[in-house]
């Protein structure tokens, strides 16, 4: 995973897009921050300039909405040629959505809060998990040489 990399938002909602842009700015984030208003878009850019993403954030409503078939195809692929975590949001919670969202390798799935400080607090929360250095096995494997070696 490139933790240097940027991070990229896929949403076709300008105003959506500037919550993020802002969010980010607050956090004073050094990662740049990349938007795309469809997967397409995103998929054809990121590949062009072989860029590898710290996180991949997309709306939920454009990966199940309609693009088409290449549109899944380009998130499930992006998932795994960028190597990187993909989460997917949404303002509706929907259970047809998270049973989809988990038919492709992404990490996560959360409702956007309706709030600019709780939005910001998922966001940051989000982002300082998949900061952490040590992986969860590593993290695993120490607590358990802990427990019953120490």
């Amino acid at each position: 995973m490139n933790k240097k990399g940027p991070i990229v938002i896929i949403e076709d909602n300008e105003d959506d897009r500037k919550l993020f842009a802002e969010i980010f700015s607050d956090l004073k984030l050094p990662n740049k921050m990349f938007c795309f208003s469809s997967c397409n878009e995103a998929y054809q850019y990121l590949m062009s300039k072989k860029i590898k993403p710290f996180l991949l954030f997309s709306n939920i409503v454009l990966f199940q909405g309609g693009e088409d078939q290449s549109t899944y195809n380009k998130h499930k692929s992006m998932c795994l040629e960028f190597c990187c975590p993909c989460l997917f949001f949404t303002t509706l919670f929907n259970q047809c959505f998270i049973i989809d969202t988990y038919s492709v390798p992404t990490h996560s799935y959360f409702v956007k809060p309706y709030t600019f400080e709780k939005f910001k607090h998922v966001v940051d929360s989000i982002i300082q998990y998949w900061s952490k250095d040590k992986s969860m096995q590593q993290y695993k494997k120490k607590e358990l040489q802990n427990r019953y070696f120490s």
